[in-house]
């Protein structure tokens, strides 16, 4: 894949990560154009998930997995320090494990080889962790439908699971000057790291900004999302 081919990045994180990582691709040319699929807001999860919150409250023991810095940021403030001391603390991947050890939080548990629901399926079941099927707890600090894979295996493997859900997605506006950078851009390189993106963005931007990105290259975090990725039809998947 020669850079050179594309004008234009398409980064459709939350302005925040987005600005960060169009900092680091700096050096390779690109015009960087951030269009988040989703921005987020905070769940109160005492009021909305009073029954699991108070479970949560009162374990001994447990498997306690966030899900991503946003799980961190949203989830962490909502849980007592006691709680997180008790139970086993589990990472996605190593920037959830970052902001949690960042907030002087331990973590027991993180992925070696990857961030996706697969790889921390696989580090669990090397793990030497304190368990007995059909009576361990785990809970799984999340927003609505993101971790489905994981709740159902982890209940194959015998877990008592909870999804604990501590912010939620919402559409993000449109950016005016994003949607026409797209439609002017002669080659695009988008940025992947959720099927929810694809889809959202798929359906709310206007065919002329849509097509350029289809033409073009994307770049995804995991092998589910390529084959997922293929359906848009893009030039080529990386």
């Amino acid at each position: 894949m020669a850079v050179s081919s594309f004008s234009h990045l398409l980064l459709t994180r939350p302005e925040p990560q987005s600005l960060e990582l169009a900092g680091l691709l700096e050096p390779l040319g690109l015009e960087a154009v951030v269009q988040a699929a989703f921005d987020y807001a905070a769940v109160d999860v005492a009021g909305e998930q009073a029954e699991c919150f108070a479970e949560l409250q009162a374990a001994a023991a447990g498997l306690l997995i966030f899900t991503s810095p946003r799980a961190v940021e949203h989830g962490l403030a909502q849980i007592p320090p006691e709680v997180t001391a008790r139970l086993t603390v589990a990472a996605i991947g190593p920037a959830t494990a970052r902001a949690l050890g960042t907030a002087g939080v331990r973590v027991d548990l993180v992925p070696t080889g990857g961030f996706t629901s697969e790889d921390l399926l696989k580090a669990l079941k090397t793990a030497l962790i304190n368990f007995t099927p059909g009576e361990s707890q785990a809970w799984i600090v999340a927003a609505p439908g993101g971790r489905k894979k994981l709740v159902g295996e982890l209940g194959e493997l015998g877990w008592l699971t909870e999804e604990l859900f501590v912010y939620r997605a919402r559409p993000a506006a449109l950016d005016p000057q994003s949607v026409a950078a797209l439609k002017e851009a002669r080659g695009v390189l988008s940025v992947w790291t959720s099927s929810n993106s694809m889809k959202a963005l798929s359906q709310r931007l206007p065919p002329a900004a849509w097509f350029p990105v289809c033409q073009g290259h994307w770049l995804v975090v995991s092998e589910r999302l390529a084959r997922l990725s293929r359906a848009y039809g893009p030039a080529a998947v990386h």
